[in-house]
């Protein structure tokens, strides 16, 4: 466990190390990014194991595929693109000043990554690649929600990075609220938006940049030409994966008023799937607690429609909640879908009219009436006929807007987050330089009439 002193003395042993004459080679961050990768191979029980332990269980296969195997292919693709990347960008200019333009992409320094519970790997790992590929040094703190994958990182990353590279800091909330008053050169955090305004608030005193990775509502949005049959499984997919515990799951789902019943039926039986081995556990019983308190609401007011699993918190479906429910109100953050009913799709999109979730999905058997119906309201980003997917397409920008978030990474958009874009101007060399200063002449002055039209 790590204490507040020990921020302070991880962040002066990062500072002392970097300097822009001390920044790894782009071969020297690859082949740090390659012993990662060799790492979590040679770890991959250990740290499938660490994960199960937080979640009590955690699927294997959602651990294998959404944390570890995004991981790798992760790393796969920084080391494929970081060349192009970090190159200089070069550029000979004639207007409105002839010369030659240079862009020089450099580390921002000592970097802070506060990481969620929910991916507890993943979420650390990925946004930590990105830094390291930019040439920073890594100040990591995990969540302390998971502390089994937490230890794991420790023992992780302490096998790959020297001490003055990367240090990962474990601890409780107070371990995080240090690392956001350092003045870093960059803070990365991915959490709640009520947590991520508190983090926003504590790196402001610093001018630290910040990038939030925040929640939001996400909705699902089956327009009157989608099936049941044939798009309730990702739509359940998504939902309750992770037992629902996922950032960009479907909050909601709005359906044609008279179909909900056909809609319930089809994602509670693709629910079945997920037992009895592909279904995970809730966090702890802070999370579990929650999700009870919900469904006591919901159950007292609407029809709540289970799964059939011996599980307590198995997925459930609630029809229609009434205004001012909890899960109208809040991230769900669990195995729950609410279904809400419209009579024109045009409701939809008045109800929505405010918001800005992380994530948009809609459902149509035409997709391009999907796609015209998703520009129709904003997003962090979205999908057509699918859910979560979007976060595995490594050239996408992932990130929220408003109250999920702002700031992106993966693939380049998180190597430029993690980035200083250094622009540098030489100007050609000639006598027009002598009209930039004054006494001007008439010629001149000609030319800046010409300039200003």
């Amino acid at each position: 466990m790590s204490g507040v002193e020990d921020v302070r003395a991880a962040y002066e042993r990062l500072s002392e190390a970097f300097s822009l004459d001390a920044v790894p080679s782009v071969v020297a961050r690859i082949d740090r990014l390659k012993a990662l990768s060799r790492a979590i191979g040679e770890k991959q029980e250990e740290l499938v194991a660490a994960v199960s332990a937080d979640f009590n269980p955690r699927a294997e296969a959602e651990t294998l595929t959404a944390e570890l195997a995004f991981t790798q292919e992760t790393i796969r693709h920084t080391i494929r693109n970081l060349p192009k990347w970090a190159r200089p960008r070069r550029k000979r200019v004639l207007r409105p000043v002839p010369g030659r333009t240079e862009v020089w992409v450099e580390p921002k320094g000592v970097v802070g990554v506060l990481s969620p519970w929910n991916y507890p790997l993943q979420l650390a790992l990925v946004p930590l690649i990105a830094a390291v590929a930019a040439g920073n040094r890594v100040l990591l703190k995990p969540s302390e929600r998971s502390p089994h994958s937490a230890e794991a990182l420790v023992n992780l990353i302490g096998g790959v990075f020297p001490g003055d590279e990367v240090a990962v800091l474990t601890g409780g909330p107070d371990v995080a609220e240090a690392v956001t008053r350092l003045a870093l050169g960059h803070l990365f955090f991915t959490g709640s938006t009520a947590t991520g305004r508190r983090v926003a608030l504590a790196a402001a005193e610093t001018l630290t940049p910040v990038t939030l990775e925040l929640g939001g509502r996400s909705p699902a949005v089956a327009l009157p030409g989608a099936s049941p049959k044939h798009h309730a499984r990702m739509i359940a997919w998504g939902a309750w994966l992770n037992a629902g515990q996922t950032c960009v799951a479907p909050n909601h789902l709005w359906v044609k008023k008279g179909t909900e019943d056909a809609w319930a039926d089809a994602l509670l039986s693709h629910a079945k799937g997920f037992f009895p081995n592909d279904y995970s556990g809730m966090i702890d019983s802070r999370a579990s607690d929650r999700m009870t308190a919900m469904l006591d609401e919901a159950t007292a007011r609407t029809r709540v429609l289970p799964a059939k699993a011996d599980v307590a918190h198995a997925p459930r479906v609630v029809i229609d909640p009434p205004p001012g429910s909890v899960l109208l109100e809040e991230e769900i953050f669990a195995p729950i879908l609410p279904i809400l009913t419209y009579g024109d799709p045009s409701e939809v999109i008045a109800a929505e009219r405010g918001r800005s979730p992380l994530a948009a999905y809609v459902f149509d058997r035409d997709s391009a009436a999907a796609l015209a119906f998703l520009k129709r309201f904003r997003s962090g980003g979205g999908m057509v006929n699918g859910t979560v997917l979007h976060l595995a397409a490594h050239d996408l920008p992932f990130g929220g807007i408003g109250e999920s978030g702002y700031g992106a990474y993966h693939g380049q958009r998180g190597f430029r987050e993690f980035s200083h874009e250094r622009a540098i101007f030489t100007p050609s060399q000639g006598p027009w330089l002598k009209m930039l200063a004054p006494p001007y002449a008439a010629t001149a002055r000609k030319i800046f009439r010409l300039m200003a039209r």
